[in-house]
């Protein structure tokens, strides 16, 4: 469980690194006192998910004249927001593997149609992201690129489960309500040329389709400074201001910030993904959240890939990595936690349920610096100054059928029966970019339509997203990730 104050000093990623100018948040209001007043909405966390709810809910015409108050444990975006790849990359047919498969066998355990439903909200939340940065002006001040994606295929067998996931994912879509809408990716099936396009010396296969890249410190700040700025609403950031438990006193909800103090609202939306946990003890909740640990570095390339050499579009491979070329900083990648143990460089323990974001294993450190010049073909020799130049580590938060948990928390994991005005986006499983954006925006309707009676989901959200007691018995059902003997990976 993630505890505050930590008894470690969290590593700091290059996104926290370039971002501390004066206009960076932070800090923020890190020795004043909490409102003393009913606030309508408090936000728990100051990443991406509590910077868009936040944003959502203080445009023009949604929730005029109302209080929003958002706390942050440390830093904005000091978690995973923070410290992630800098990718925002939907996932493409090869999802369907994991979506299709039964949640006995450690897949998601959706139909086809809930597949292809999940698929399209991330189709939706590129577009949906690059509208409201060309709308604010953000485009250079968060570093944003919008591209295509190469996922990469390295063995015979990854190719080969491709040419399957694509016919299926194809006659799928054409058979669905999505017919439509022209196919966004493709998939190619030829090393010789696999090996041309993607520079990648022992590529069998890939697929491309749409992508985009980010500094996703800036991008989390310019939401909250939005927020901040609405001239419709009131909205204030605390920093430094750890919830550690929450309660429910005369129909307001307590939120409880210790040596801070508290803050009352009428209504809490938690926004704190690996910590959630923490807040749910002994509870389904709990179980069904595992936070475990990623890693990423920020890699100076050579002048073979530097300048009109540079990568034109951002990775995912099936031997390890994601990877993006930043406009000024070289490439930032990471390392999936299926590599990391399937490769052996690290053990379930340094993995799962670890909320340790202090070190990088030295073992994935050297598979990062290194990963470039094995896999890149005409990787030249670095010059002292080249090559990983910084290491980090970050907490996500798996969940047990692998999709986030979204709407209002069911009465049976709350003291006393009574969730209303209790809402939570947590648990994005490593996939927050590609999701974020519109799930916090559908969750901002559903919470205002509540306002009327029963809450009412827009058509576009997945459903399989949606929290429920159902859903979390179903899913506490299966073998967890600490489970003894546990071998999952994804």
């Amino acid at each position: 469980m993630s505890t505050f104050p930590q008894p470690f000093t969290s590593t700091v990623s290059h996104w926290q690194a370039t971002n501390r100018g004066k206009d960076s948040l932070f800090g923020h209001n890190k020795d004043e006192a909490l409102p003393g007043d009913v606030v309508d909405y408090c936000i728990v966390g100051a990443g991406m998910a509590g910077a868009t709810t936040a944003y959502r809910l203080t445009r023009p015409g949604v929730e005029e004249g109302k209080k929003v108050v958002i706390l942050e444990a440390k830093d904005v975006a000091s978690g995973a927001s923070g410290r992630n790849g800098g990718h925002c990359a939907p996932y493409s047919f090869a999802a369907l593997h994991n979506y299709l498969t039964p949640q006995a066998r450690g897949g998601v355990g959706l139909d086809m149609e809930e597949a292809l439903e999940a698929l399209d909200l991330e189709r939706r939340v590129l577009i949906e992201l690059r509208g409201i940065v060309e709308r604010e002006g953000w485009g250079e001040k968060v570093d944003f690129w919008s591209g295509e994606k190469f996922e990469v295929r390295v063995t015979p067998e990854g190719a080969e489960k491709m040419d399957k996931l694509y016919a299926l994912w194809s006659s799928a879509r054409a058979a669905s309500r999505f017919k439509d809408i022209p196919l966004e990716w493709s998939w190619t099936h030829d090393p010789a040329t696999a090996q041309v396009t993607t520079r990648m010396k022992n590529a069998r296969g890939f697929s491309k389709g749409p992508a985009g890249s980010l500094h996703p410190h800036k991008l989390t700040t310019a939401f909250l400074k939005a927020a901040l700025s609405s001239p419709t609403s009131n909205a204030e950031l605390y920093s430094w201001a750890p919830v550690q438990k929450i309660s429910k006193e005369d129909g307001l909800w307590v939120v409880d910030c210790e040596e801070r103090g508290t803050v009352k609202a009428k209504n809490v939306i938690l926004c704190t993904n690996a910590h959630t946990p923490n807040l749910f003890k002994g509870s389904d909740i709990d179980k069904f959240l595992t936070p475990f640990q990623g890693q990423a570095a920020n890699i100076t390339p050579p002048p073979s890939y530097s300048g009109s050499k540079a990568l034109d579009n951002t990775y995912t491979t099936d031997n390890g990595t994601y990877l993006i070329n930043t406009p000024h900083a070289g490439i930032v990648h990471g390392l999936y936690q299926k590599t990391s143990l399937g490769k052996g460089l690290m053990e379930r323990k340094d993995v799962f349920g670890n909320v340790d974001d202090s070190f990088v294993h030295p073992a994935a450190k050297k598979w990062l610096a290194e990963y470039c010049e094995n896999n890149f073909e005409g990787w030249e020799e670095t010059a002292p100054g080249e090559g990983g130049m910084r290491f980090w580590s970050g907490i996500m938060c798996a969940t047990q059928d692998t999709l986030p948990l979204v709407g209002q928390v069911p009465k049976e994991q709350v003291p006393g029966g009574d969730s209303q005005g209790l809402y939570i986006a947590a648990g994005f499983h490593g996939h927050g970019m590609g999701r974020i954006v519109l799930v916090t925006k559908y969750l901002v309707d559903y919470i205002i339509s509540s306002k009327e009676g029963e809450g009412q989901w827009d058509g576009g959200f997945p459903k399989s997203y949606v929290i429920s007691q159902e859903r979390l018995e179903r899913g506490n059902a299966v073998e967890g990730y600490l489970d003894e003997g546990s071998k999952r990976l994804d």
